[in-house]
């Protein structure tokens, strides 16, 4: 496995990381609104299976073979709160009644265990030294998404973008491949953690298949969790859980989110079964969604979080969702 290689200094940006994306948090109808992927479009019950013939060097923390975890999952637009527009989409993954000290600062008694994925296999920046310049001209593009248009909030928006077009032009490439597809069926996706982790003595990043064939892109502002919860009226879902296997650290490097590792060479392991049930959508589960937490770092030592990416994601997450408020 490739070892984690943690740069001088990369502290103090994380730091300084973390202070920045406070200011992307909103309030909309007395509610604290995530920075990031603020609209849910829906928050699940389920069953996460794992399977009773996995092999013994995939059998960790929480992937005991026949294991059966209650969990709840939540489906997320990136940055867009129209589901027509091009974006990224979220999944995020809470086992339940997982025993065990978590890495999760201050969070470390909780019974939880998380999964944070997105439809698009890679993320667009490889680590702190793109991140920093791409956080900072971005920031005002965000802050005009969800805080609403003036004069002032679309000049900086214009700039940032202008600052990431002359100066950081691979990046933002790479951002606009990252939220760059309209979707149909959030059923239908398929979501990676992006990043990599711990399982064991392996390095591997997580995968979840959905079921059914791709489908038109929706044509309403909320389309997405109308088609979500059709489905679920009419049957249950099922999605496939697994993992993708690092088997050479050079071509599937820990340090680098942008790489492809299926691309690179790397083997795909069914591990468990998502069973989503027939449901309805309440107001309280509503609500919840929008009060609970997900952190990659919500993990037993067993998948633990590997990369740059995830080092910031551990201090970000958990001030970004301090200062949202009471988890649920």
């Amino acid at each position: 496995m490739g070892d984690e290689r943690i740069p001088a200094g990369e502290a103090a940006e994380i730091l300084h990381l973390t202070r920045a994306n406070l200011q992307t948090l909103w309030r909309r109808d007395g509610v604290v609104k995530r920075g990031q992927h603020a609209k849910h479009h829906a928050l699940l019950q389920g069953r996460f299976r794992v399977r009773p013939d996995l092999p013994p060097s995939l059998a960790q923390g929480v992937f005991q073979p026949g294991a059966d975890h209650a969990c709840l999952v939540r489906f997320s637009n990136g940055g867009q709160q129209d589901d027509r527009a091009r974006d990224v989409r979220g999944m995020a993954i809470k086992l339940l009644d997982i025993p065990g000290l978590k890495l999760q600062p201050g969070q470390g008694h909780m019974r939880e265990q998380d999964f944070v994925l997105v439809d698009h296999p890679v993320y667009f920046c490889k680590d702190m030294g793109d991140y920093m310049p791409f956080n900072r001209h971005f920031l005002p593009v965000q802050a005009l998404r969800s805080k609403g248009g003036s004069p002032l909030r679309l000049w900086r928006a214009l700039r940032g973008l202008t600052m990431l077009g002359l100066f950081h032009r691979p990046v933002l490439r790479a951002a606009r491949a990252f939220a760059g597809r309209r979707a149909g069926s959030l059923l239908a996706l398929t979501y990676h953690s992006t990043t990599p982790y711990r399982l064991g003595d392996l390095a591997v990043k997580y995968k979840v298949q959905g079921q059914g064939a791709p489908v038109d892109p929706v044509q309403t502002p909320d389309g997405l969790g109308r088609r979500l919860w059709q489905a679920l009226d009419a049957e249950e879902a099922r999605m496939t859980f697994g993992v993708v296997m690092q088997d050479d650290p050079t071509r599937q490097p820990v340090e680098d989110a942008r790489v492809d590792w299926e691309a690179a060479g790397a083997a795909f392991v069914p591990v468990a079964e998502i069973v989503l049930p027939r449901q309805e959508d309440s107001a309280d589960r509503s609500a919840r969604a929008e009060t609970l937490r997900f952190s990659p770092w919500m993990s037993l030592p067993a998948h633990r979080p590997l990369g740059a990416i995830n080092r910031a994601r551990r201090e970000v997450y958990r001030v970004m969702a301090e200062a949202r408020g009471p988890r649920a």
